[in-house]
C-alpha cells in the first residue's frame, strides 16, 4: 500500500504530507481547488512525463516522495528482480525531483535510478484510471485489452505479438530477396564498405581529446620552449639567477643566526626553498632537453583528425556513435548476406511462422471467447446494480477461427491476434444489442467502465488503484452504488479516489479535503485529513455547497451512518 505521499513545491502545493489508509481513500473539494494536483503528483512519482512547469513559481525544485509498504512476497520479489538487488525490504521509498531546467532525479531507497526504471516500478505498484478512460473504452483495441486482462491471457497475446514481429521481419527480408536482388547486392556492398571504412580507421574512445591536446602543444611549441627556457635561465643560468641570489640570502642569514637563534627557522626555510628551486630548475632542464617540435607529427595529427571528422559526418557525432553504427550495420549485413540464406529458405521459414501464428491465434480466439462468455453475465449483474435494471452486455468476438470452413489469412493478423472485440450493450428492454460506441450515453459509458473496473479489480495484482473522478457523467442517485463498488474493491486493494459526490465520499475510510487560498498575493492548495466532525461538515458542503443548514447536516450524518451500516453488513 501507499502509506505516505510527500509533496513539496509542486505547482500550487507548497508543502504537504498525505497519510493514507489501507482501504478506500477519498479526496474531495470544490471545483478548481487542485484535486487534480494529487493525480499529477502521483503520475510524477510513478515516472510519468513532466516539464519544469510543475515547479512552484519562485522555487528552484519540486519534489515528491512516496512511501510504500509491500507485504506481498510475489510483488516484492518482482521489484527485487527488476532492480537486481536483495536489499529491498517491505518499505519502499521512492523520490523524484525536478528543477526549473527540467532536470529530473530519481531515487529508490536512496539508490539512484532512471525515470524508465521508476516507470516500470510504478506500473507494478499503482494503476491510475484517469478521467479520459471513458472515451478510451469506445475503442476496439482497448476493449480487447480489457478482455485479455480479465481472462489472464495478456501473456498469450504478448507471445503472439513476438511471433508476429518475427513474421513481419522475415516478410520484409523475403520481399527484399524476391523483388530486388540487385538492391540487396548494393546493400551488401554498402554495408561491407562502411564496416571496412570504420575498421581501417581503428578508432579509440577518447582519441579525439588526446589528439587535440597534443595538437595544441605542437601549435604552441615555440612559445612553450621559449617560456620554459627563460624561466630556467632566471632561476639558474643567468648571472643574477634566483638561485644564486637566494644562496647569498641563505649565507647571510646563517651568519647572523649564530647571533640570534630566532633566525634559524627562517634560515632553514630559505635553504629548503633553495633545494626546491634546484629541483624545479633540474625538471625544467630535463623538459627542455626532451622537448622537440616535429612538423610531420603535427601533419599526422591533422590528417588523423580530418579522417575522424569525415567519419563523424557520415556515421555519428562521436566515436562511440560511429562504433555503435558499425555494429548495427554488421548485424544487418549478417542478416541479409548470411551464408545459405535464399529466397526459398526464407519462404520456408515464413510458412513455419505462418502456421505457428495460426496455432497461437486459434488458442487466443478460444480463450477470448471463453472469457467473453464469463465476463458478459457478470457485467449484466453490475449494470443492474448500477441503475440499468434491464441492461444487457456482451463482448462480441469476431475471428476467422470461430467460423466453420474458414481459413485464417495471416495477412489479416496484427500484433494482438486475428480477432476483433466489440462491446455490445442494450440499455433498455426490447432493444437489440448494439455497439457501445454508437448508442451509449456518457452516463451509461461511465457505468459500464465502473462495472468493468469492479470485475477487473478481482484479477488485478496491482496493489494500489487510483480512480480520477469516476463519477463523471453520473448523477447523485448512482453515487451510493459507486461508493459501494469502490468499497468492495478496497477489500482487496488500496483505493484512492477523486470525487465530487458526497454519496461516494461517505464510503471512504479516510477522507481528505483539498482547499485553495490566497496569501500575500500567492495561491496555495492544501490537503488535510478530516476528523469525524470536519468530515461531517465537508459532506454537508458537498450536498449543498457552503450554505450548510440543519437539514444538510442531518442529511450528511444520515449518509455517513448508512454507509457505515452497509459496509458493516457486507463484511
Amino acid at each position: 500500500m501507499l502509506q505516505e505521499l510527500y509533496i513539496n513545491n509542486f505547482v500550487l502545493i507548497d508543502k504537504v504530507t498525505i497519510k493514507l489508509c489501507e482501504r478506500l481513500n477519498v479526496f474531495s473539494g470544490a471545483t478548481g481547488v487542485g484535486k487534480s494536483l494529487v493525480i499529477g503528483a502521483l503520475n510524477f512519482i510513478l515516472g510519468g512525463r513532466a516539464t519544469s512547469d510543475i515547479v512552484r513559481n519562485g522555487k528552484e525544485e519540486a519534489t515528491v516522495i512516496a512511501k510504500f509498504c509491500i507485504k506481498d512476497k510475489y510483488m516484492l520479489d518482482r521489484i527485487k528482480k527488476m532492480f537486481d538487488t536483495s536489499a529491498i525490504e517491505e518499505e519502499l521509498l521512492i523520490q523524484r525531483s525536478m528543477d526549473t531546467t527540467g532536470r529530473s532525479r530519481c531515487r529508490l531507497n536512496d539508490i539512484p535510478i532512471t525515470v524508465t526504471m521508476l516507470k516500470e516500478a510504478g506500473e507494478l505498484l499503482v494503476n491510475i484510471h484517469g478521467q479520459h478512460e471513458h472515451e478510451a473504452l469506445l475503442h476496439g483495441i482497448n476493449q480487447l485489452y480489457i478482455l485479455d486482462d480479465f481472462g489472464g491471457i495478456a501473456s498469450l497475446r504478448e507471445d503472439f505479438s513476438e511471433i508476429h514481429h518475427q513474421f513481419a521481419e522475415k516478410t520484409r527480408l523475403r520481399d527484399t530477396l524476391k523483388n530486388n536482388q540487385q538492391e540487396r547486392k548494393q546493400m551488401i556492398d554498402l554495408y561491407a564498405f562502411q564496416i571496412d571504412e570504420i575498421d581501417k580507421a581503428q578508432l579509440r574512445a577518447g582519441e579525439i581529446e588526446e589528439l587535440e591536446k597534443e595538437r595544441n602543444i605542437l601549435n604552441n611549441a615555440e612559445k612553450i620552449y621559449n617560456t620554459v627556457t627563460s624561466c630556467n635561465s632566471q632561476i639558474y643560468e643567468s648571472s643574477d639567477a634566483v638561485i644564486e641570489r637566494l644562496k647569498c640570502v641563505v649565507k647571510e642569514l646563517q651568519s647572523v643566526a649564530k647571533l640570534d637563534e630566532k633566525l634559524l627557522n627562517l634560515s632553514d626555510t630559505c635553504n629548503q626553498l633553495l633545494y626546491q628551486l634546484e629541483d624545479i630548475s633540474f625538471s625544467l632542464g630535463k623538459y627542455i632537453e626532451g622537448f622537440s617540435f616535429d612538423p610531420q607529427r603535427l601533419e599526422c595529427i591533422e590528417d588523423r583528425l580530418n579522417t575522424i571528422r569525415k567519419l563523424k559526418s557520415k556515421y555519428g557525432n562521436t566515436i562511440e556513435e560511429i562504433l555503435s553504427y558499425r555494429n548495427e550495420v554488421e548485424s544487418k549485413l549478417k542478416q541479409i548476406s548470411a551464408e545459405g540464406t535464399t529466397f526459398e529458405q526464407v519462404d520456408k521459414e515464413l510458412n513455419m511462422l505462418s502456421e505457428l501464428l495460426k496455432q497461437k491465434g486459434k488458442g487466443l480466439a478460444k480463450k477470448r471467447l471463453a472469457t467473453a462468455e464469463k465476463l458478459s453475465p457478470l457485467i449484466d449483474k453490475e449494470l443492474h446494480d448500477l441503475g440499468i435494471p434491464h441492461g444487457r452486455f456482451y463482448a462480441q468476438i469476431t475471428s476467422p477461427f470461430l467460423s466453420e470452413n474458414k481459413d485464417a489469412d495471416v495477412s489479416n493478423a496484427n500484433s494482438y491476434g486475428f480477432d476483433q472485440v466489440e462491446f455490445l450493450i442494450s440499455p433498455n428492454p426490447g432493444e437489440d444489442l448494439k455497439p457501445l460506441r454508437k448508442i451509449a450515453s456518457g452516463g451509461e459509458i461511465s457505468r459500464v467502465m465502473l462495472a468493468l473496473k469492479h470485475q477487473l479489480a478481482k484479477v488485478d495484482k496491482t496493489p494500489v488503484l487510483v480512480f480520477d473522478e469516476i463519477d463523471a457523467n453520473v448523477g447523485g442517485r448512482m453515487g451510493e452504488v459507486i461508493g459501494e463498488k469502490l468499497n468492495s474493491i478496497a477489500k482487496s486493494h488500496q483505493v484512492i479516489c477523486i470525487t465530487h459526490l458526497p454519496q461516494i465520499a461517505s464510503y471512504a475510510e479516510e477522507q481528505l479535503k483539498v482547499s485553495k487560498f490566497v496569501k500575500n498575493g500567492k495561491t496555495y492548495s492544501t490537503i488535510e485529513s478530516l476528523s469525524e466532525e470536519s468530515r461531517l461538515e465537508e459532506i454537508a458542503d458537498m450536498i449543498r455547497g457552503s450554505e450548510k443548514t440543519e437539514i444538510t447536516m442531518k442529511q450528511a450524518r444520515e449518509m455517513l451512518q448508512d454507509a457505515k451500516r452497509k459496509i458493516k453488513s457486507k463484511g
